[in-house]
C-alpha cells in the first residue's frame, strides 16, 4: 500500500520543476522535500540553491542553524537558563503552538531543533487561504529570533511518516526531550473528502508511533510530551479535569 505522504520544499519556482529528492541550501538551512500526493499540487524548489540527489540514503538531515554573519547584539531581555545545554527537539516548530513553545525553550537556554514538514503552508496555499496575521517563512522567522536573542534555532525539514528522515534527525540531534505537535489537528480539514482523512489518520497514528520508535531506538532516556486537543475526548457525560496535576 502506498503511502500518502505530502511534500513540502521552500521556493517557489514552477519554471524548475523535479522529481528528484531536493537538497536545498537557504539562509543556511537543509530542507529536505517529497513529492506530494495531494492532486499534483506542490511547493517546487528553485534549483540555484543547492543540488539535486537521486538517492535518499545519501541524505543526512543534520541540524544546520540559520546563522546570522552580522547585526547588532542582542536586544532580548536576558532571562535565567535553567535548560542550558539541554537538548530538545519540538515537532511542528512552524505551527502556532510549536514556534512559541520553540521560542520559550531557546530563550530558556535550551538547544532547541525544530522538525517540521512545513505542509500546514501547503494545505493554506491549496484551499487558498491564509492567515488574518501574516506569516513569513520559518527561515526568516528563525534568523530573526537569533538576530534579537543572540540565541540559535536548528531546523529539520521532513516528514516525521518517514522513519528514515526521523531516525537521522535523532541521531544527528540527540534529543534529551521531544515535544510532539507534529499532527493534523483540524477535524474540518480531515472531512474535506476522503484524501485528507486518510492523510489525518496516516500522518497521527504512523508519525507518532514513528516518534515513540525513534525515542525507543536511538534516544531511550529521551522524553516526550505529546500534545492533544479536547476532540480526543468526544463528549463523555462526565466532567473533563484539566489543570490539577502538579508537574515538578
Amino acid at each position: 500500500m502506498a503511502c500518502f505522504k505530502p511534500q513540502l520544499e521552500v521556493n517557489l519556482d514552477a519554471s524548475k520543476s523535479t522529481s528528484a529528492v531536493s537538497l536545498l541550501r537557504r539562509n543556511n538551512v537543509i530542507a529536505f522535500g517529497k513529492k506530494t500526493l495531494f492532486g499534483g499540487s506542490s511547493l517546487i524548489s528553485s534549483s540555484s540553491f543547492g543540488k539535486q540527489i537521486t538517492d535518499k540514503s545519501n541524505f543526512s538531515p543534520m541540524a544546520v542553524a540559520v546563522r546570522e554573519k552580522e547585526g547588532n547584539p542582542s536586544t532580548y531581555a536576558e532571562s535565567e537558563e535553567p535548560g542550558k545545554g539541554k537538548k530538545v527537539m519540538v515537532i511542528g516548530g512552524d505551527g502556532y503552538c510549536g514556534w512559541a513553545t520553540a521560542l520559550h525553550l531557546s530563550n530558556k537556554g535550551y538547544q532547541v531543533a525544530i522538525v517540521d514538514s512545513l505542509v500546514r503552508r501547503l494545505f493554506d496555499q491549496q484551499l487558498g487561504v491564509d492567515s488574518l496575521t501574516p506569516i513569513v517563512s520559518i527561515q526568516k522567522r528563525i534568523k530573526r529570533w537569533n538576530q534579537i536573542s543572540g540565541k540559535q534555532l536548528d531546523l529539520l525539514i521532513g516528514d516525521i511518516c518517514d522513519f528514515d528522515f526521523l531516525a537521522e534527525a535523532f541521531k544527528s540531534f540527540e534529543p534529551e526531550a521531544v515535544v510532539h505537535f507534529g499532527e493534523q489537528r483540524s477535524a474540518p480539514y480531515s472531512m474535506i473528502d476522503r484524501g485528507r482523512a486518510v492523510y489525518t489518520q496516516h500522518n497521527n497514528v504512523i508519525g507518532t508511533l514513528n516518534v515513540l520508535f525513534a525515542i525507543k531506538e536511538f534516544s531511550p532516556e529521551c522524553h516526550m510530551v505529546k500534545l492533544g486537543t479536547m476532540g480526543e475526548y468526544g463528549t463523555p457525560n462526565i466532567d473533563i479535569e484539566e489543570g490539577y496535576i502538579t508537574i515538578n
